[in-house]
């Protein structure tokens, strides 16, 4: 295989990579949609919401997914304008269990 083959399979690599992970913050984006009131001010957790909640648990499947979804919802929340307070609580409100804190200081790469 000649350099310049392998230059463009590891570019392929990269952009199909770069790709998955614009999906799934995406994805993480379009279920937690319904969440989005209870996130900025609080209030009341819809069924739509917690229907989302356990949709991007089940969904987290791998330690590569789960990393990914952390990072998408840290780099997102503060755009949103999302609460750290509700955020955290909301995997309760929806009694869903999550293995690790939601939270903005925790390091999504472990």
């Amino acid at each position: 295989m000649s350099i310049v083959t392998k230059v463009v399979l590891v570019f392929a690599v990269c952009v199909c990579m770069v790709a998955i992970n614009a999906d799934d913050c995406q994805q993480v984006l379009t279920q937690l949609q319904p969440c989005m009131n209870y996130l900025k001010s609080g209030g009341s957790v819809s069924s739509d919401c917690c229907k989302g909640v356990a949709t991007l648990n089940k969904a987290a499947t791998t330690a590569a997914k789960k990393k990914q979804f952390c990072k998408c919802l840290q780099s997102e929340a503060k755009s949103y304008s999302v609460k750290s307070q509700y955020a955290s609580s909301l995997p309760q409100q929806c009694k869903v269990n999550v293995a690790y804190p939601i939270s903005y200081s925790f390091n999504c790469s472990r």
